[in-house]
């Protein structure tokens, strides 16, 4: 899984996310830090969830073929 390049992509997008926010000295109403880490450990948590879920249903699959 750690190989998986849509984690990949998700890290680097984030990364670079939260490098652009730290860059801006501005306040325009930006998305804050705190913001987008929980945003990011949302779409964790749902990749997981999603994971464990694929992984149940092809057991399942595999048990009553």
């Amino acid at each position: 899984m750690g190989t998986d390049p849509n984690f990949a992509f998700l890290k680097a997008f984030f990364a670079a996310r939260i490098d652009r926010l730290r860059d801006a000295r501005d306040d325009r109403g930006a998305i804050s830090i705190e913001t987008m880490m929980i945003i990011a450990g949302l779409v964790v948590a749902a990749g997981v969830a999603v994971a464990v879920i694929a992984t149940k249903i092809s057991e399942k699959a595999a048990t009553i073929k």
